[in-house]
């Protein structure tokens, strides 16, 4: 049996983030409230699988700690608000990310392993963030956002195979400092876009000359 933690209402009559984890798992996550930071922090002290999240956009959620499998995070958000979330654990594997409203999503892995994630935004024109930080090791990810200008940013090191799918929007790619071997597809480059690496900016008009190990889906 599956327990529910949060999914109030606020003062203001916001929704609030939601946690389902099953009866079992209950002893193995803390869910913290940053008051000072206005965050909410899923502390993770044993590895967990199938926890599914919430995010109604009403506060930071972190998530942090030790090894989580096929967890499913949905932004909730409504249009006008971001769901902001920060993963720090050792390993995220089968990561899920979808969108069920039109809030924008702020996306964090600040360090560990994350394979096979699956990543979708909003179709709106909310501006998407999606960020892959110098302590963090990406493998075989699939990237899809929506509409808006969105940015993907990845500063870790890479590996397999992850494709962005990045919209109609204005949207920017970074790659800073890569290691690994790891291959990036880009499925919808467009004239709108432009991808970054190490500074040097690639356009539709030069995407070419980029590293071999940058790949064009319809190449």
């Amino acid at each position: 049996m599956a327990d529910t933690i949060g999914g109030g209402i606020n003062e203001d009559g916001s929704l609030q983030n939601t946690l389902v984890i099953d009866e079992a798992d209950l002893g193995k996550i803390d869910v913290v409230q940053l008051n000072n930071a206005g965050v909410t922090e899923l502390a993770i002290n044993q590895p967990i699988k199938d926890i599914q999240v919430g995010l109604a956009g009403d506060v930071d959620t972190a998530v942090v700690g030790a090894r989580m499998v096929n967890a499913t995070v949905v932004n909730e958000a409504p249009r006008g608000e971001t769901a902001a979330m920060t993963v720090a654990v050792t390993k995220a594997k089968g990561f899920t990310y979808e969108s069920s409203g039109k809030g924008a999503t702020d996306l964090t892995f600040a360090e560990g392993k994350v394979t096979g994630a699956s990543i979708t935004t909003a179709k709106s024109k909310a501006p998407d963030s999606i960020s892959f930080g110098q302590s963090s090791i990406v493998k075989s990810a699939d990237i899809s956002t929506g509409a808006g200008s969105d940015t993907i940013a990845f500063s870790g090191k890479m590996k397999g195979r992850s494709t962005v799918e990045s919209g109609k929007g204005r949207d920017v790619i970074e790659v800073n400092g890569r290691r690994g071997k790891g291959k990036l597809v880009l499925s919808d480059f467009s004239k709108k876009d432009e991808l970054v690496i190490d500074g040097e900016s690639y356009t539709n008009s030069n995407i070419e000359d980029a590293p071999k190990w940058i790949k064009l889906e319809d190449a």
